[in-house]
């Protein structure tokens, strides 16, 4: 018997037939189904987006307490840019801590696996390496795409937070997200690709720093450089030596997988690299920048 489909969701998961000559009974139909995925349904998206606002709005409600309140914001800072947009910045910051430490766990894991899993989530549930490949990593995406939904909204509908790269990032990494989930593939690339959220932790520890007026502050001198070391380490490095492993065994990069599918995913890889060299020239100039100033 075919096994039904998850219903009203964005990814639907392969079709499976009892098969009583396999060794566990199931036949795997994926190569007669071209739309797989993990079953993250859109009740559980919004649910997520909905989190993430709650984590915002309280956000809101903290920093302008804090504020009302002798030498949280010094003479150099703004607190109505503390409170408009710090908001944002508090829920970037905890969604960076937390797909960072998943994403490593992640990493961890699947080093031990076999490429195949590496590659591929295993079809069959009882795979040895399906937890780590798939529904584990289910979770993280289910937080990683609702985050970027959820900061999508507020950087369009807010101009103070609107940036066009960081825009087109978003929407390309949506985009990356759906369709590594929806045929099952890449969850190794996926979990090195999270752990490049690292930097983004002290990325908004400085922007905290700056608009509260700590700019000139001995931890501002400690987070720039350390930003920058921790942006290249992961978003140049790492990300690079991801894509170096990704070439190495491109002859197995998604088997089974539409090409035109394969394609374009590879290009939103190459793009966001891309996108990355060109922010790390910008921080090398801003280093550069405040040291002869210095």
């Amino acid at each position: 018997r075919t096994l039904p489909r998850s219903v009203g969701s964005l990814e639907v998961g392969p079709s499976i037939e009892r098969d009583p000559g396999s060794p566990n009974g199931v036949k795997n139909m994926e190569s007669e189904v071209g739309w797989r995925g993990e079953f993250i349904s859109v009740h559980d998206v919004l649910l997520a987006v909905a989190a993430w606002e709650v984590v915002n709005r309280g956000s809101a409600v903290a920093l302008a307490a804090l504020c009302r309140r002798r030498g949280f914001i010094l003479a150099a800072g703004d607190a109505s840019k503390v409170i408009a947009q710090g908001p944002s910045y508090v829920v970037s910051f905890f969604h960076a801590l937390l797909v960072t430490t998943r994403g490593m766990w992640h990493v961890a894991r699947l080093l031990q696996a076999p490429l195949s899993a590496q590659l591929k989530i295993p079809a069959d549930p009882s795979d040895p390496w399906y937890a780590a490949s798939g529904s584990e990593i289910k979770q993280t995406n289910l937080l990683f795409v609702s985050f970027l939904l959820n900061d999508l909204g507020h950087m369009l509908l807010s101009p103070a937070l609107n940036d066009t790269a960081l825009v087109v990032h978003h929407l390309g990494f949506i985009g990356a997200s759906f369709i590594c989930a929806s045929y099952r593939f890449l969850p190794l690339p996926f979990s090195w690709l999270i752990c490049g959220e690292a930097s983004t932790i002290l990325l908004n520890v400085r922007w905290g720093l700056l608009a509260s007026g700590r700019a000139e502050t001995t931890a501002m001198r400690v987070v720039e450089p350390a930003f920058a070391l921790l942006f290249a380490l992961a978003r140049v490095i790492g990300y690079g030596a991801g894509l170096a492993h990704l070439w190495f065994h491109r002859e197995w990069v998604g088997e089974g997988v539409p090409s035109g599918v394969v394609r374009s995913l590879l290009l939103l890889l190459l793009a966001g690299y891309a996108l990355n060299l060109s922010w790390m020239r910008k921080i090398v100039a801003m280093g550069r920048s405040r040291k002869r100033r210095a």
